[in-house]
């Protein structure tokens, strides 16, 4: 399998059909592994076309995805035969496949299209329903809550589907074939019985599985065709949540075209950065989840595909700065509400959002101050300030109480998870074992850098929302932190030796001197002076420090942990944060740099335009000749390559859709007003039409150097 070549289908609801790492997606049917929330079903089914009682050898010759849809054109060694499939995900989540067969030759021919399945043989035992069956499960993965589903398997256009007799088998080798199924080498297939539909193994087998499935006779005549609708349901039931969606539009099941007339329509004579654009708003697209279940109580976003299907407080800022450019707010605003609706007792916000539960849930710094005035700039609302504004002054307090108890200004990271950036010597430096944990209980306390900013950031925004409110004496306060945070930045997370802002060791009130790219977040801020913008410039731009090929490396090449092939202490981690290039680091620095370069600060936008055009190149797909782009969780900081073997190639982590329109565009959103505003010389000529400010669209397009606003 190619993985430059992977499909994705969503319909924004809980389910999502995009697998890390697929063998059998021109399989008909739904072969490789799907994500059902975050817990992943190793296949959802499988469909198998029968003639003579003996299954064709299909080959895909032919697929393209259209309005979110997978077109599959297969050939079979059978002559007079085509068989096409049409595969999607829709908004209520259910996996369909629809299979045509046609017979092109002049005689009748008889077949039967099965669709089976394989489940454990410990759960609740499945329901044969005469034509569908049911599993119910409680499904896990990894230590996330269990997601509860039942899911209905069916061939709902017409009658004639019939249950085949489900058995319990030892011997699995996970591929989609028909031929390890029990019903291959019985004289025909059978259906259960109507007492003991199946028979209880004794003694159970652990490595057994259960094969469970339904079949559809198609008898066509010559020169005839038929096509079968064939799709899984999945419900959420559980303590608590029943949770069954509005049945969607038939003309777009999938709201793939409900979505994209909303969305902005962008082009670009610099196709690399139309593609990456385009490519965020499929991301979007396809990363949405409704609300409804369980702590999911307003529309939001997951965090990516894999392990990350679920909404995650740590990229929720910077998918915000991303769905702002969205004319339908819903989803961006129920994320911050998503959120703060469910802080904890003591004031935390949880790290992830469940079904089930939030007891496991775990704790994330976020930069949530920057995140959310970005969305208010395009998409104010005073209602979803009103609702969030006390739980955020709760979690201020928590931070204050939890993460700052001697009151410094500055802010603490006790784990090396809860800051995002683990596998580091940012944490070393204070705890040789700080790479051990694998839980996010407290281990050390080190004030980050990063985390500060965000505190800062936070509390700066807060004061303007408390003042909008009429808030005053919450305002006050938080006017007072603001200058208290920002004071304390800069006087002693300064450091003169590396030209930029270091951690602090609480025990010692030492610098670390470790020079993590983090330390470059303070510009997008006006915490540093003059003399410090210049030296952290100086630093970022030095090509024996960060300034890689593609830059921006996590920490400095100098920096005696330094690996741009993502090894920490001998092995490849999955998340390494000693060299490798984030896009989330790209696009906090470029935030930075188009602050400072506003500004008048030439050195900023040199480096500005050069970061955006090396971004670009490693997102886009061009360094490896690819005409479809996607954003991974990180990149080799000499040749640019992308993580694949991580197979997360839908992340939204970063906000480069937000990037590539303040930089590469040049234009700002301020006031209520879409301004020119370059940053950078020789910006591509672009036209985005439908940008939203508050209820009204706008196209904007830079044409032969000069922007033009124009209302929509």
């Amino acid at each position: 399998m190619n993985q430059k070549a992977k499909i994705a289908l969503g319909g924004g609801g809980y389910c999502l059909y995009a697998p890390r790492f697929p063998a059998y997606q021109l399989t008909p049917g739904f072969a490789d592994p799907c994500l059902v929330f975050n817990a992943i079903v190793p296949r959802m089914f499988v469909l198998s076309v029968l003639e003579g009682g003996l299954p064709l050898t299909l080959t895909a010759t032919k697929h393209e995805q259209k309005n979110g849809i997978l077109h599959v054109e297969y050939t079979t060694p059978a002559k007079g035969l085509k068989i096409l499939e049409q595969r999607m995900v829709t908004t209520d989540d259910r996996f369909v496949s629809t299979i045509t067969i046609d017979n092109t030759s002049k005689n009748e021919r008889d077949f039967d299209i099965v669709m089976w399945t394989t489940t454990d043989v410990e759960g609740e035992a499945p329901s044969f329903e005469g034509d569908s069956f049911r599993l119910k499960r409680q499904i896990q993965f990894h230590d996330f809550p269990p997601v509860p589903t039942e899911i209905v398997f069916s061939s709902p256009d017409s009658k004639g589907a019939k249950c085949l007799q489900g058995f319990f088998a030892e011997g699995d080798s996970g591929r989609p074939d028909y031929e390890e199924t029990p019903w291959y080498d019985r004289a025909e297939l059978v259906t259960p019985r109507a007492k003991k539909p199946m028979v209880k193994p004794s003694p159970i087998l652990e490595t057994a599985r259960c094969y469970v499935g339904l079949f559809r006779p198609v008898k066509l005549k010559g020169n005839s065709n038929a096509s079968h609708r064939f799709e899984a349901n999945v419900v959420f039931k559980g303590k608590g949540i029943n949770y069954r969606p509005r049945r969607p539009d038939a003309k777009d099941e999938n709201g793939y075209l409900a979505f994209f007339d909303k969305a902005p329509k962008f082009t670009c004579e610099d196709k690399d950065i139309e593609r990456l654009v385009n490519h965020r708003l499929q991301a979007l697209f396809l990363l949405r989840v409704p609300n409804g279940v369980g702590h999911i109580s307003h529309p939001t976003f997951c965090e990516g595909n894999g392990l990350f299907h679920e909404p995650v407080a740590f990229s929720a800022p910077a998918i915000l700065r991303e769905a702002r450019w969205l004319a339908d707010p819903t989803h961006a605003r129920g994320t911050v509400k998503a959120f703060f609706e469910n802080v904890r007792q003591n004031g935390m916000v949880p790290g992830r959002l469940y079904m089930t539960s939030l007891s496991g849930s775990d704790f994330y710094h976020a930069d949530w101050g920057g995140g959310f005035e970005a969305l208010d700039d395009v998409h104010s609302d005073r209602a979803t300030k009103r609702a969030v504004l006390k739980a955020m002054e709760r979690y201020s307090k928590w931070l204050d109480n939890n993460r700052d108890p001697e009151g410094s200004g500055l802010t603490d990271i006790v784990n090396h998870f809860e800051a995002g950036q683990e596998f580091s010597r940012r944490y070393q430096i204070v705890d040789d074992k700080a790479d051990r944990a694998e839980e996010f209980s407290e281990q050390f306390r080190i004030k980050g850098v990063d985390v500060s900013v965000f505190r800062y950031r936070l509390v700066k925004f807060m004061a303007r929302i408390a003042d909008e409110l009429q808030e005053k004496a919450m305002a006050n306060r938080f006017i007072a932190a603001t200058e208290n945070i920002q004071e304390v930045i800069r006087k002693r997370m300064w450091d003169d030796k590396s030209g930029m802002f270091v951690d602090i060791d609480p025990k010692t009130r030492r610098k670390t001197g470790v020079k993590a790219a983090a330390g470059f977040y303070p510009l997008a801020t006006d915490i540093p002076n003059q003399k410090q913008i210049d030296a952290m410039l100086a630093t970022l731009g030095d090509k024996k420090e960060f300034w890689t090929k593609y830059p921006v490396p996590s920490v400095a090449i100098s920096d005696p942990s330094y690996d741009p092939d993502a090894q920490w202490k001998g092995t490849r981690r999955n998340c390494p944060w000693n060299g490798r290039v984030w896009p989330m680091i790209n696009s906090h620095i470029l935030e930075g740099l188009a602050y400072v370069a506003e500004r008048g600060n030439k050195q900023a936008s040199k480096l500005c335009k050069e970061l955006m055009k090396k971004t670009v190149a490693m997102c886009s797909g061009a360094l490896e000749g690819l005409d479809e782009c996607h954003v991974f969780e990180h990149y080799h900081p000499e040749n640019g390559r992308p993580s694949r073997y991580r197979g997360v190639d839908w992340y939204m982590h970063s906000f480069v859709m937000d990037n590539i329109f303040r930089v590469a565009c040049g234009f700002v959103v301020r006031f209520g007003d879409i301004q020119d505003d370059p940053v950078i010389d020789d910006m591509p000529d672009f036209k985005l039409q439908g940008c939203p400010v508050g209820n009204k669209r706008y196209t904007v397009e830079r044409k032969n150097g000069k922007l033009k606003v124009n209302a929509d």
